[in-house]
């Protein structure tokens, strides 16, 4: 047998990392999935299980999620529901809720178990002692700075848009209704799987990651499965991607700090974080959780075609001591290690700075493995060109391609469909036929047990996919604002 390319060697040759992937599955590996299915499909079947509750919603105010002193960012953050876990998240970081139970703990320590904010606090008057693991500080405002001007600075894109175009009309213009007519409060197991395994177009896909992340260890895979579905239930990503940027940060979403321009030498969707925009005193984290969220979610539409892998590039180009930010960065490893596993094609860093040496040397401990054997740090753009064709590099990272980001508002009328209450109603209706027949085909190809009947089932089971594929599609406008990404026509 023949030893795997390394991940260099797939860019070289373009050929796509399939190994362990739908298509190109061993004996044994079809088998794991087989187990993880079942295992799946016995949680769908349990009559005694509880609900995944919403912890999280666009409701009430940040007041009670954030006191870095930006108490007003216009659109309601991710808050708890009831005054029982209001009590709690006042005594919670921001991390601590985003974390599961068996990775990272709220606070990071070194491989001897001396906390990370320990460590840097040690650094005293050296490079890296200015920095702080805590929450952010509020941001400076001049003295003569009136108050139209700081609401203007944190208002959402909803706000902006009513304000700059004097009107009053939602940029969504209905209210948040849950898939499969779940409450808002709880979402089922069943409910909350189909709602993620969709993303990818293909449930096997998506089941897969778990499989891979955990290494083929089909109970690990399933706790983990289990942990990501109760993690989104609980931050309500449904409802994140229903009202979508109207309810971001107009001021993150004009700065460009993240933003998806191109594609790499295996067709995976390109994302640039701009380093050099992010100033951790004038973020509140909960804006940018949910920020990196919906674009870590959005990211699965433009990878639709590429297994759901994305390239992230970090420009490091202009970043100073200001843009140092451990819970942003702390916040997506966990996002990208804990649940969007195999999500990560491959992570650039473009820099060539001392400073980020000593902070790499502090982070680097914490990053998980696997994830870390995809990370390559690039020094200049010949750096990057392995992964990513020259004419396809964007000019600002040192490539030919003429591409400078530039946000585009909503129009007033794109997400106009999610107020057809009926039509969305009959397509609904169609997905949840389409998803029941999936599933009775993935029962059968279960229990097949001769090889003609396993294939026959495969069969079917295909067939079953493609329909729930479809009936997701034209689903898809009524459940998940226009993005950014539809109106430059990446989508």
């Amino acid at each position: 047998m023949e030893a795997p390319l390394s991940l260099l060697e797939h860019y070289k040759t373009k050929q796509p990392v399939t190994c362990g992937h739908v298509g190109a599955l061993t004996k044994e590996e079809t088998d794991k999935l087989r187990q993880l299915w079942q295992l799946v499909i016995d949680e769908f079947d349990r009559t005694d299980s509880e609900p995944l509750r919403v912890l999280f919603r666009l409701s009430d105010s940040d007041a009670l999620y954030e006191d870095d002193g930006l108490t007003s960012l216009s659109f309601e953050p991710l808050v708890p529901l009831s005054s029982k876990d209001r009590a709690q998240s006042e005594s919670a970081t921001p991390e601590s809720e985003l974390q599961s139970e068996s990775a990272m703990q709220s606070e990071s320590t070194t491989p001897n178990g001396t906390p990370l904010s320990n460590r840097i606090a040690r650094a005293g008057s050296g490079l890296l002692g200015w920095m702080s693991s805590g929450r952010s500080t509020p941001a400076s405002t001049s003295p003569d700075e009136d108050a139209a001007a700081q609401q203007r600075r944190r208002e959402s894109v909803q706000d902006h848009v009513q304000r700059t175009q004097h009107h009053t009309t939602p940029l969504v213009p209905a209210p948040f209704v849950p898939l499969f007519k779940q409450p808002e409060q709880t979402r089922t197991f069943r409910s909350a799987f189909w709602q993620a395994a969709t993303q990818t177009r293909n449930a096997d896909s998506w089941v897969l990651r778990f499989l891979r992340a955990r290494k083929w260890d089909v109970c690990a895979a399933f706790a983990m499965l289990r942990k990501t579905l109760e993690w989104r239930a609980g931050q309500a990503l449904d409802e994140i991607m229903f009202y979508g940027e109207s309810q971001l940060h107009m001021h993150t979403m004009k700065s460009g700090l993240a933003f998806a321009c191109t594609r790499d030498r295996l067709n995976n969707p390109v994302f640039v974080i701009r380093v050099r925009v992010n100033m951790a005193r004038e973020r509140s984290i909960a804006a940018i959780k949910r920020f990196l969220c919906w674009q870590i979610e959005t990211s699965q539409l433009l990878a639709s075609g590429v297994d759901g892998r994305v390239t992230l590039v970090f420009d490091m180009s202009g970043f100073t001591r200001d843009n140092i930010d451990l819970q942003l960065v702390r916040t997506l490893i966990t996002l990208l290690t804990n649940y969007y596993p195999e999500t990560l094609g491959v992570m650039l860093i473009y820099v060539n700075s001392l400073l980020f040496s000593g902070l790499w040397a502090l982070i680097a401990p914490f990053i998980d493995p696997n994830v870390k054997a995809k990370i390559i740090l690039a020094r200049n753009a010949s750096g990057l060109v392995p992964f990513i064709d020259r004419k396809c590099l964007p000019v600002e990272l040192g490539g030919s391609k003429a591409f400078k980001y530039e946000y585009v508002v909503p129009e007033i009328n794109e997400n106009s469909c999610m107020g057809d209450v009926k039509a969305r109603g009959v397509v609904e209706r169609t997905f949840g036929d389409a998803v029941d027949a999936y599933e009775r085909a993935t029962r059968t190809w279960l229990t097949s047990k001769s090889d003609d009947v396993s294939v026959d089932a495969g069969h079917e089971r295909d067939s079953a996919r493609e329909a729930v594929c479809k009936a997701f599609d034209a689903l898809d406008p009524y459940v998940r604002a226009r993005t950014l990404y539809h109106r430059l026509e990446f989508i």
